[in-house]
């Protein structure tokens, strides 16, 4: 790194501090003294200065930093992925530096630094700079033409792969923005390190929608085949959901409100894409965990409500259980016949309605016959009668009409 002396003490200076009130001399004597300053720096030097710049502006929005963050914004430093998370940091999240309506204001003066550091890093934090595509869209002036350009490195971004190394997840697939990434991460660490499975789990968090298609299931079958244990896999993360626990999850909207759910974006959509990926696995698990999750993301807040856990997730089980057919068909029934006494949020009821007629259609036979079948006998025959021997002694118990039970026994020499 290059340093400068201060005027003739022989003190030397690291570039963040020369910094000084540069910006401040800029905007009082003209362009020229941050410019000045950079020129004699190096990259890293060059990367301290616009650390500086940036959180000065996040601070003050109109400090008269513009010009020197654009400047620097169009050369290659050599961001490191701390750096850059260090940026995007500022932007967005619970600890962001910058309200939501001063960022609006300074979008591309502050957006536009953090977009070139996360481009030149190795990796970089993908769900903020998901957060902050949809800002994006969100505020009116940034759906303005000039902003086109920002909106498209974006994109370019996200759809980057992330860099896998052997034995270790990527640090945005169960990630640390919901109690449930962390929680898997500890409890199944060898498991997650299998052969293939970094590739097979970031394929199930690319699924932005409550189905999906029948190339990305296709992708899916094909990594899981690849994936060591992948099976497992599956199972494990989704007893994890179905037994989550709702919790205040750190929420990268725009404005930066925390809301309780079971997870947030990337692992929602990683859970989605866990649900469908099941489809293709024979195991006696799949329609009972598809269920089981269903149930706990489709249940209100605080137990009861019309606001689910997390309605994303429910859609997707839901929807995946109309997917069953034949022998799972009918026990994905019984599941969708448990839902609606939990589940009152509207758009999953009628989810669980759909998926009755789809599951219906199948099979050729009607919603109610099919909820019939799937009603447990508990051992009655068809006359409503169980019999149980009791030593010398046969116990019966009997559902008679209007609903009433009956419990009889018979001695030795007893009739019929």
């Amino acid at each position: 790194m290059v340093v400068r002396t201060a005027g003739n003490t022989g003190r030397y200076e690291g570039p963040a501090e020369a910094l000084g009130e540069a910006p401040a001399r800029e905007h009082e004597e003209g362009p020229g003294a941050v410019g000045e300053l950079l020129g004699t720096l190096d990259a890293e030097g060059r990367r301290a200065c616009a650390l500086t710049l940036h959180a000065k502006t996040c601070r003050d929005t109109r400090a008269r930093t513009e010009r020197a963050l654009a400047d620097l914004s169009g050369q290659e430093l050599g961001w490191s992925t701390e750096e850059s998370d260090v940026l995007l940091a500022r932007l967005v999240g619970k600890d962001s530096k910058v309200a939501p309506f001063e960022l609006e204001g300074s979008f591309r003066a502050l957006v536009t630094i953090a977009l070139s550091a996360a481009e030149q890093a190795e990796d970089f934090d993908r769900a903020r700079v998901r957060a902050l595509r949809r800002t994006a869209d969100a505020l009116y002036t940034l759906r303005a033409p000039e902003f086109a350009p920002l909106r498209d490195r974006m994109d370019a971004l996200l759809r980057r792969e992330a860099p896998v190394t052997a034995g270790r997840l990527p640090r945005h697939l169960l990630d640390g923005l919901d109690d449930f990434g962390p929680a898997m991460r500890a409890a199944h660490e060898e498991l997650l390190a299998g052969e293939g499975v970094a590739a097979f789990l970031g394929h199930c968090a690319l699924l932005d929608r409550p189905r999906a298609t029948r190339a990305w299931r296709r992708t899916a079958a094909a990594l899981l085949g690849e994936a060591e244990r992948g099976a497992e896999v599956v199972r494990r993360l989704l007893e994890g959901i179905a037994a989550q626990p709702e919790h205040r999850i750190s929420d990268l909207g725009p404005w930066g409100a925390n809301v309780r759910g079971l997870t947030g974006e990337t692992n929602t959509s990683l859970v989605r894409g866990l649900l469908w990926a099941s489809l293709d696995l024979p195991d006696a698990w799949v329609v009972p965990l598809a269920g089981a999750v269903a149930l706990n993301a489709g249940t209100g807040l605080g137990g009861s409500g019309g606001t689910c856990r997390s309605r994303p997730l429910a859609t997707a089980a839901v929807a995946v259980l109309g997917e069953c057919g034949g022998a799972r068909g009918e026990e994905a029934v019984q599941w969708l016949g448990r839902l609606p006494k939990h589940v009152r949020n509207r758009t999953v009821a009628k989810g669980i309605a759909k998926a009755l007629e789809a599951v219906a259609a199948r099979s050729g036979a009607t919603p109610s016959t099919l909820r019939e079948r799937g009603v447990p006998t508990l051992g009655l025959d068809g006359r409503g009668i169980r019999e149980e021997a009791l030593g010398a002694f046969t116990a019966e118990l009997a559902v008679r009409e209007p609903g009433t039970v009956a419990l009889t026994f018979r001695g030795p020499g007893a009739g019929p």
